[in-house]
């Protein structure tokens, strides 16, 4: 604020000079007039000069202890990593890797809910990123720990629009007749407007279980939830697993 209100001073007298100066130039004055005012403008000139040389030193005490301040900040830096068992160079990348993975977040978050759901296992990717950054103890750093928590909250309400997409997208499937339809989980799945593949079964079984405890046995007009197209989950591969070992038992 000082240096602000004498940078204004400067530019005041500057003006007040080349006022008094065109004013002179302007009028003829006498030779004591002209000799008072080449010493009036002297004395400006030397006092502005005075009031300049003080801002450079300032300048210079400032730019002095700001190195300072920034030794003192490095030093204190330095013994924080310390104390998370890192290198100030191990920061660094892990700062890189914080910054990437807030910028997929963020990515993700701009796309539109057909793109989010043809690019959902880069949620997945995400997360897994950021589970790993939490294992180090660096993420207990403010600077880091603050971010983490937000690109957490971040995934998480995309994880919540995918499944609303996938509500939006689920189908429903009425069973029809084995003589008529042979209609079974298998041929369910495999019809070109389901699954388009007969293995996805498990994928209906699991999405009702409310209705389907043996999955060979399903019975015309039960109306069934038909789950979105996706890779099959782990409950549902272990869900079928367990129903083929059973079956070669």
């Amino acid at each position: 604020m000082k240096l602000h209100r004498a940078f204004l001073g400067l530019i005041a007298a500057s003006v007040l000079v080349t006022g008094t100066n065109l004013a002179v130039a302007q009028e003829e004055i006498t030779k004591d007039e002209w000799e008072w005012q080449i010493q009036e403008n002297t004395r400006m000139r030397d006092e502005l000069k005075t009031t300049l040389d003080k801002l450079n030193a300032d300048i210079a005490a400032m730019k002095g202890v700001s190195a300072q301040r920034d030794q003192e900040i490095g030093k204190c830096e330095d013994e924080l990593y310390a104390l998370v068992g890192a290198t100030r160079s191990q920061v660094e990348e892990y700062r890189r890797r914080v910054n990437a993975l807030e910028s997929n977040a963020n990515g993700l978050t701009r796309l539109s809910n057909q793109d989010l759901w043809d690019r959902r296992g880069d949620i997945d990717v995400n997360q897994s990123e950021l589970n790993e950054l939490r294992k180090s103890k660096i993420s207990l750093l403010t600077e880091f720990w603050d971010k983490l928590g937000a690109t957490q909250q971040k995934i998480d309400a995309l994880k919540r629009t995918l499944d609303s997409i996938a509500a939006m997208m689920e189908k429903t499937y009425t069973v029809g007749t084995w003589s008529r339809d042979r209609d079974c989980l298998w041929n369910i799945a495999r019809k070109k407007t389901i699954y388009d593949s007969a293995f996805m079964w498990p994928k209906i079984w699991q999405g009702n279980r409310d209705k389907i405890r043996d999955p060979d046995l399903i019975y015309p007009g039960q109306k069934l939830r038909i789950p979105a197209v996706a890779p099959m989950t782990r409950e549902e591969r272990a869900a079928a697993n367990n129903y083929y070992r059973k079956k070669a038992g």
